[in-house]
């Protein structure tokens, strides 16, 4: 984080890498970027004989070809570079090649890859056109994908049905893309290489970790580059007072803003990365890890690959031991639920949300069957899923509901640790309806709340 006050988080770090953007945006339009990457460019390398009026103006970042796999790769004209062929999505290495992709400087291969792209008024107008024409049809749009296809001298085909699918919602899909397609195919793109950028992709746990910690060749770039810190606003807990703080509810310490963590008297042993957090004293933390926005007052032994969240934790009915020792490879959230109620969601860190399964025995969380799950929390195995069709970790209804949010990290953790633990509430979701049901006033007063007293 930018050791500034307040703290400066990723949505204020990108604003200000883009600021240079809006003056060359003289009839307005649309500036578009991704929520999870981070791009570093020099702007004295950059041609300033440009303006955002074309009809499409994309930014291109040179890449490796294993990256160039993951993004858009623009296929431009070896003699001219501001003229795109086509924009492929998500090629192989083959696909990069037959369409000659590939660029060389010395010995090295490298692609010209998309992030960050502007489209004007008379675009936005095509898009609020189909929009008005097809609104009633739940269909999921790719604004790279989907709006880069048509682009191009020679652009990518139009997308085609599989005559042999029945699916109403797959067939109306297929006629919405081709309506996009159609709509953008004679618009005009015009490509502009960041030659000294830098493309930071921060959506992966790993890749996440690595940026907040200042780790791995992109991580110590960007602490370099943007001067970032490990710790900020952060405090050693005091652990007379923890009957008298709820930073949910506004109940908040009488302490001073002053030192931060290190500076104070039994400092925790912390390493990773630590964002207005209250912190144990006996605390110790893995040089791979974040804790943001958390108030522990237990002594805790945090692992590698662990991401704390929100976590409020200053009493544990069991606790019989000098610390409470973690697992590694674990992410925690608390997230406040609508009628002031609380659940916190554990996962994996390497756990693939994504795959559904069509078999109960090949799903596994922790390490334990869902029929072991399902006794921990006095359930039928049938009752973990609201739908028999849409079976994964994401859909899993096994997140505790309760009234205070101490008590929902304390009984989720216990669902991971704890071998013969035995709870019966009323309520348990799934971190998809989580989402759906969150309070974020509530989350956004308990974050103020946290910020003001660190």
């Amino acid at each position: 984080m930018l050791p500034r006050w307040p703290t400066y988080d990723l949505f204020d770090i990108k604003l200000a890498l883009y600021s240079l953007f809006p003056a060359r945006m003289p009839h307005g339009g649309v500036f578009l970027c991704s929520s999870d990457t981070i791009e570093l460019f020099d702007e004295s390398h950059i041609n300033t004989n440009w303006l955002l009026t074309n009809d499409f103006v994309a930014f291109a970042h040179p890449s490796s070809l294993s990256v160039g796999t993951q993004h858009g790769v623009f296929v431009l004209d070896p003699t001219d570079k501001r003229k795109c062929i086509c924009v492929l999505q998500k090629p192989t290495i083959e696909q990069m090649k037959s369409h000659k992709a590939i660029w060389c400087h010395g010995d090295e291969e490298f692609v010209y890859t998309d992030s960050l792209y502007y489209f004007n008024m008379n675009v936005a107008q095509r898009l609020a056109d189909i929009y008005r024409q097809e609104h009633n049809i739940q269909c999921e749009i790719d604004c790279y994908g989907d709006f880069m296809n048509p682009l191009g001298i020679c652009p990518l085909p139009r997308p085609i049905g599989n005559e042999n699918d029945n699916n109403n919602n797959n067939q109306q899909c297929i006629r919405i893309k081709q309506k996009l397609y159609d709509a953008l195919l004679d618009c005009h793109l015009q490509v502009i290489i960041l030659h000294k950028s830098s493309f930071n992709h921060t959506g992966t746990n790993d890749e996440y970790l690595d940026i907040c910690c200042g780790n791995g060749r992109a991580g110590q770039e960007i602490f370099d580059e943007l001067k970032l810190e490990k710790h900020v606003g952060c405090k050693v807990f005091d652990e007379s007072r923890h009957d008298t703080i709820d930073f949910w509810h506004g109940i908040l310490p009488a302490l001073p803003h002053g030192d931060t963590l290190h500076h104070q008297p039994s400092a925790p042993d912390v390493h990773g990365c630590v964002i207005h957090s209250f912190i144990h004293p006996k605390c110790r933390s893995s040089q791979r890890s974040l804790l943001e926005y958390c108030c522990i007052g237990i002594p805790m032994h945090i692992g590698e690959n662990t991401i704390l969240s929100n976590i409020t934790f200053v009493t544990y009915s069991d606790f019989n031991q000098n610390i409470l020792y973690l697992p590694s490879n674990l992410i925690m959230q608390t997230i406040p639920l609508n009628d002031e109620l609380f659940a916190t969601f554990a996962f994996g860190f390497y756990d693939n949300m994504k795959i559904t399964y069509n078999n109960n025995n090949k799903i596994m969380y922790f390490g334990q069957t869902l029929s072991i799950i399902a006794k921990k929390i006095h359930r039928h195995i049938d009752d973990l899923f609201d739908d028999e069709n849409n079976k994964s970790l994401w859909t899993l209804k096994i997140f505790p509901v309760t009234k205070n949010p101490n008590e929902s990290f304390e009984k989720t953790l216990k669902l991971i640790l704890s071998n013969d633990f035995i709870m019966s509430e009323k309520q348990y979701v799934s971190i998809q309806e989580i989402l759906k049901r969150r309070d974020i006033s509530l989350t956004i007063q308990y974050r103020s709340n946290l910020i003001n007293c660190t």
